[in-house]
Formats: structure tokens, sequence, C-alpha cells
């Protein structure tokens, strides 16, 4: 029996070490998370192949590249894995946190623009209310939102693993538009075509991350060049790149910075372009006050209709 637990804690080990090192993509990374030796977590990965029944990694030039097999692996237990790294901080919640605490992930530039402001005006009604809000990346919203690691999130649509298990609610349609100094050429205008973006240098994200790909099939789709001066991994950055004159940038008004004031204009693209933004539950009934912080930011929304008359064109409620 003891050898059969043993294995089992080992197994565990060797799907966390396979985890990280897709997640990094380095093996000596990976190594340095879980406090083990290169070579241990080789031997490891060796044991966890052999275990499996699968190669999942192609060892060419002493570099780990996952299989055809590998991804499938992959794919199907990330989300176990996932929950396995959540239970100390489940275990932490349910220690020191009542029922009613709410637990909130999204991406920096929607923490920012939905989730603080939603947050103030439930605070306001609620005075009890405690709330964590965390960032994360896209996978690690969906993953952790459909093992309960959060009470919900926030993205924008489609989600990237169609796979888990998730309610999703859309809420909002945001426009997308171009950032731009005030002083640009293009500035004047009320609205902008993807013509008018033709030869005009982005700053924006590096290839594969949501606003790049938007960036590329806006237009691509018009069969338009562009050029991209600057790449980050970060909105809110860009935002700070193109107030320095570094460049413009696609973005909406959720993700644009809540005055834009000091030197920087909004103007919609020309078009339906448009960004759907929903909440993400796990299965099952929801926390309590998720409701109300929905609420909440559908109030702030309408706030902003009413103050912002430009927003009105910008963002509509679902």
């Amino acid at each position: 029996m003891k050898l059969e637990y043993t294995a089992i804690l080992m197994n565990l080990r060797a799907l966390q070490l396979f985890r990280h090192v897709v997640l990094t993509g380095a093996l000596s990374e990976a190594s340095n998370r879980l406090n083990i030796s290169v070579s241990a977590a080789s031997r490891l990965l060796s044991q966890l192949e052999s275990d499996v029944g699968l190669t999942l990694f192609s060892r060419k030039r002493r570099r780990l590249e996952l299989t055809e097999e590998g991804q499938l692996f992959f794919r199907q237990v990330a989300n176990t894995l996932s929950g396995i790294d959540e239970i100390p901080r489940v275990a932490s919640d349910i220690r020191g946190r009542a029922q009613d605490w709410l637990s909130i992930v999204t991406a920096a530039p929607m923490a920012n623009g939905l989730v603080v402001p939603a947050l103030a005006r439930l605070s306001d009604a609620l005075p009890q209310l405690q709330c964590t809000v965390n960032v994360e990346s896209r996978f690690d919203i969906e993953s952790k939102v459909s093992v309960r690691g959060y009470n919900l999130g926030l993205i924008s649509l489609p989600v990237e693993n169609a796979i888990i298990d998730l309610q999703i609610v859309q809420f909002l349609r945001s426009r997308l538009c171009v950032l731009l100094p005030d002083t640009h050429p293009l500035a004047p205008q009320n609205v902008v075509s993807a013509k008018d973006l033709a030869d005009q240098a982005f700053v924006t994200l590096a290839p594969g991350q949501r606003w790049r790909d938007r960036l590329e099939e806006l237009m691509g789709r018009a069969g338009h060049p562009f050029s991209v001066a600057f790449e980050t991994g970060s909105t809110v950055v860009t935002v700070e790149m193109v107030r320095a004159g570094l460049g413009i940038t696609l973005i909406d008004r959720v993700c644009a910075p809540p005055s834009l004031e000091s030197g920087l204009v909004l103007r919609p693209i020309e078009g339906e372009h448009w960004i759907t933004y929903a909440s993400l539950h796990p299965p099952g009934p929801r926390a309590p006050f998720a409701e109300r912080f929905l609420d909440a930011v559908s109030d702030h929304i309408e706030e902003l209709r009413s103050e912002e008359p430009q927003v009105r064109d910008l963002l509509e409620l679902i």
C-alpha cells in the first residue's frame, strides 16, 4: 500500500512537471518551479511517458518539443492539473473566508475598466462585501473558473479552450476603435477606415495575442498593409506607447484608459467591427453576490453611456 501511495505522489509530481514544461517551454525553468534538479526532472518525464504509454516530447537538438500525442494529452489533463494547483488556495479560502467572499479573475484592462468601477458601486450598497480581483492569462482565466478556482471571470469572446465546462453569459458589445495622439493627422476624423490605417505605424501586442489577432484580421480582410513599430505583452503598455508618440493601436472603450485626456483620442473603426464580452461561471450554483456584481457592471456601463455622448455609439449592453 505504501509503495502504491508513493507511486501516485510521483505521478502527480510528474504531471505537474509536464504542465510546467509546456507552459514555460523550458525543462530548466520547470524544474526550478518544482525545486528539483534538471536531471531529476528529465527522469520524471521519462517515467511519465513510460507510465502513460505515450511519447509526449520529441527530443531534437537537446530541446523538448510536444509531439502530437503530447499536445492531445496536455489538452485533456490541463484542467485537472490546474485544479490540483488550486488545492492550497481553496483550503485557505475555506479556513479563513466567509461564504460571501467574491473572487473575480480577468485581464488587466478589464479589471481597470469594468471590475473596479463596478466594485466601487457594489461596496456602497453592500458594505460587508469582500472580494479578491486577480489578473491572469486567458487560458488560466478559463481553466481556473471551470474548476471553481474563482467565482467568475470576465473575458472577450471567443473562449480559447472549447473543451472545458463553463457557463458563458454575454453581456456587452464594444465597438472596435483606434487610439491616437490628439495631434495625429487622423484625429480630426469622426470615424477611421481600414484604408486610413494602411501603412500607419502600430504599437501592439505580440503575434498570437488577441489584440494583435484583431489588427491582422481587420487589415487582412481589407487587403491593406500595416507595419508594427513596437510590440509588447501588455495592452496597458500599448496605451502609454501611443501617449508617447510611438505609434497608434487598436483598442476599445472597455480597455482604453478611463480618461482620454492627456493627449489621446479614441476613434471608431468604420463598419460593423464589434468585440463581445462575457462573464464566465463554473458549472452549478453561482456564488453569492455574483449576480449583484454583474448588475453593477451593467449600471456602470449605462452611466458611461449617459455621461459620455461618444460612448453611446461604442458600448451596447446585451
